[in-house]
């Protein structure tokens, strides 16, 4: 996970993001041709677009800040403050800059039938999206113990497109505003991983991890 804290990743995270906020949407022949294919799978199964609707239920605002307070608190519980302040803040500062991408780019959603779930905001970013990964895999490198942060890892990322598939899915979503979601979320989490090495809010991955054993002190 320390590729995406490294200025060249982060820069091409940053060129992605600005990438799909420029060239997505409704403009777009890939983002509305995969909206017209998928909106008529959705239309031909209708229980699999229930089961869509619950799983896209945990890229909520509701469920990802919930689990973000709660682990911060967690962590408060055993005296690791600095760590619940960064995981507190990373969740928060997703939200907030999600929200002012969304005023400032404007786009709009996919209007080519009828939602499965209520939509209230512009398109781009994938909010869902952005917040799955943010929250997902923060949790995943701020509160799992070194030995299980890569399992961690590699499940919260899975699990972030998961949801983000069910937005496109679901036709609330362009593929590009799920795409910039993503970005966005691998940003935010690359600056709380800077932040967080500086302050020791997160503890270093061993190298037993990486299948090498410790030095050996020679006394």
């Amino acid at each position: 996970m320390k590729i995406i804290s490294r200025p060249a990743a982060m820069l091409t995270l940053l060129a992605l993001l600005v990438s799909a906020s420029l060239f997505g949407g409704p403009e777009n022949r890939f983002d509305v041709a995969a909206i017209h294919w998928l909106a008529n799978i959705r239309h031909a199964q209708p229980q699999l677009t229930s089961i869509i609707v619950i799983l896209t239920q945990l890229g909520s605002i509701y469920a990802t800040l919930g689990l973000g307070l709660l682990a911060s608190a967690w962590l408060a519980t055993r005296k690791q403050y600095r760590a619940a302040f960064l995981l507190a803040l990373t969740v928060m500062l997703e939200r907030l800059t999600v929200d002012g991408l969304k005023m400032i780019v404007g786009r709009p959603r996919p209007g080519f039938d009828l939602h499965p779930v209520m939509t209230s905001s512009s398109s781009f970013p994938s909010g869902h999206s952005a917040n799955s990964m943010t929250a997902f895999v923060a949790v995943a490198v701020i509160v799992t113990p070194p030995a299980w942060r890569r399992f961690a890892l590699i499940s919260a990322i899975c699990l972030s497109i998961v949801v983000g598939l069910t937005r496109v899915f679901l036709g609330v979503h362009w593929p590009s505003d799920v795409a910039g979601g993503w970005t966005l979320g691998l940003l935010i989490v690359g600056l709380a991983l800077i932040v967080g090495r500086r302050s020791g809010a997160i503890e270093a991955q061993h190298d037993i991890v990486g299948r090498h054993l410790p030095p050996v002190r020679e006394d």
